[in-house]
């Protein structure tokens, strides 16, 4: 069916080309399939991400050229260890996170001046530093969604909602509860580390920077440079700036200390299935019924109670044998079956 439609008779001179005409007497052209658009405009979105990172690291380092140059040679000259150039800190002011959990002795030095212990629920302003000592560890929940987990002799500085830096230690990271579109950025000496929807760890010494990946991907930016790794591999950048780059488990001992102060689960009115992911989330396995009935009545078993203060594994030991069911784990597989013969 023809239809028909008028057009100016003249073409403005900002419009005056024949491919311009030619494009508007054409249409619209058809939308493309929803989950193709989706999949397009997440890779450009995290591209687009990482270009205006480097770009701003660019802007900095040019802006402050020469200052850099002589300071980076007095360095070489008196024999200190190197630093990567970070752009300036982000400007931020208030509340920035919470502490979810808290083990151990962990002390809050406060941009004011003050400091104290700390306990759950207490809030985290922008400029403070956190201290671990050495039994203490934490769960941080920063306020974009991101939930930190820091390691005994750690010291972390709240710089806003999304943006720590991490001056000794070691962090946690999970963006499981953020939105897609905020990265987190945790700053070190040895460059700065972004996520990209993920589980990772970021351990830190007088040495070197390693940035372990469990699930999704990170990217490791350093004097503009980007390195990518996704899960099951490690990075290791050393003061000198050479990479290594090697396969790792995302289960198992190394792994253990993010357990000891892990968020507690609200149990309480959760389904089977529901508590399963969150086990195998904490702690890296994989579950597998070995009863096909008893994997398809998991979502419709409700549990009750509580496992606050208990680990995950400790919790799956308390929680499985009230729904009939045992487990083993066997190599990263979490093998739940019916109790009974």
């Amino acid at each position: 069916m023809n239809e028909k439609r008028d057009f100016p008779t003249e073409i403005p001179p900002a419009a005056g080309d024949h491919i311009g005409r030619l494009l508007r007497l054409a249409g619209p052209r058809p939308a493309a399939p929803h989950e193709r658009e989706a999949r397009v405009k997440t890779t450009v979105h995290t591209e687009w991400l990482a270009a205006i990172r480097v770009r701003r690291r660019r802007k900095w380092m040019i802006g402050g050229g020469f200052g850099l140059a002589a300071a980076a040679a007095l360095l070489a000259m008196v024999g200190l260890v190197y630093q990567p150039t970070l752009a300036p800190e982000p400007v931020f002011e208030g509340e920035v996170g919470f502490f979810e959990t808290v083990s151990g002795t962990v002390r809050l030095h406060e941009d004011s001046g003050g400091e104290r212990p700390v306990r759950v629920g207490d809030v985290i302003e922008a400029g403070s530093v956190i201290d671990t000592g050495v039994l203490g560890r934490a769960a941080v929940r920063l306020a974009s969604g991101h939930s930190l987990r820091l390691d005994r002799n750690t010291r972390l500085r709240g710089l806003s909602d999304s943006a720590v830096t991490l001056e000794s230690g070691a962090l946690y990271l999970d963006s499981g509860d953020a939105p897609i579109d905020r990265s987190a950025e945790i700053r070190t000496a040895f460059g700065v580390v972004y996520d990209v929807g993920t589980l990772f760890e970021v351990r830190l010494d007088r040495e070197q920077i390693r940035v372990r990946v469990r699930e999704g991907a990170i990217n490791l930016d350093r004097d503009g440079q980007r390195y990518d790794a996704e899960a099951g591999i490690e990075l290791t950048v050393d003061a000198g700036g050479v990479l290594t780059r090697r396969s790792v488990p995302i289960f198992g001992p190394e792994w253990d200390w993010i357990l000891a102060v892990a968020p507690t689960f609200e149990l309480e009115g959760s389904t089977l299935d529901v508590f399963l992911e969150w086990v195998n989330r904490e702690t890296g396995w994989s579950a597998r019924f070995l009863d096909p009935r008893s994997e398809a009545a998991a979502p419709g078993v409700v549990l009750h109670g509580s496992v606050e203060g208990m680990r995950p594994d400790q919790a799956l030991a308390a929680v499985l044998p009230t729904c009939g069911l045992v487990h083993r784990v066997d190599g990263g597989i979490l093998v739940i079956q019916a109790e009974g013969p």
